[in-house]
């Protein structure tokens, strides 16, 4: 108790810079990580979409020649695009279920994490 006022406030305001400090940079290292895991998110699903859309050209292609056999060429075609027409309204219909609340799950679940769940705890 000896000591002076002002050497204990400017111990305190040492502390409490430091303290500020190390908050700092556990929220840009915090931002960091969910940034990163993120954005391979994104890549894994784009490259995941890349190579999919590739295979479903050559299925659909190959569906295409095997009803070619059984139908006239361009029937056969139509009727393979008349299945994409018809995926692609049921994943219109269907956009909500589908992507924007997995999505939105998924990105506010990594950026809306308790602090209990990022402990570890």
């Amino acid at each position: 108790m000896n000591e002076k006022p002002t050497a204990n406030i400017k111990r305190l305001s040492a502390i409490l810079l430091r303290y500020l400090t190390l908050q700092l940079d556990y929220a840009r290292l915090s931002a960091a990580e969910k940034l990163t895991v993120l954005l391979s998110t994104i890549a894994f699903f784009a490259l995941l979409v890349i190579l999919g859309m590739i295979t479903l050209v050559f299925i659909s292609i190959g569906i295409g020649h095997w009803l070619a056999a059984t139908v006239a060429p361009y029937t056969a075609y139509l009727f393979v695009s008349a299945f994409y027409l018809l995926l692609l309204a049921l994943l219109i219909v269907f956009r909500n279920q589908i992507i924007f609340n997995p999505a939105a799950r998924f990105i506010s679940r990594l950026f809306l994490k308790a602090p209990d769940e990022e402990n570890g705890k």
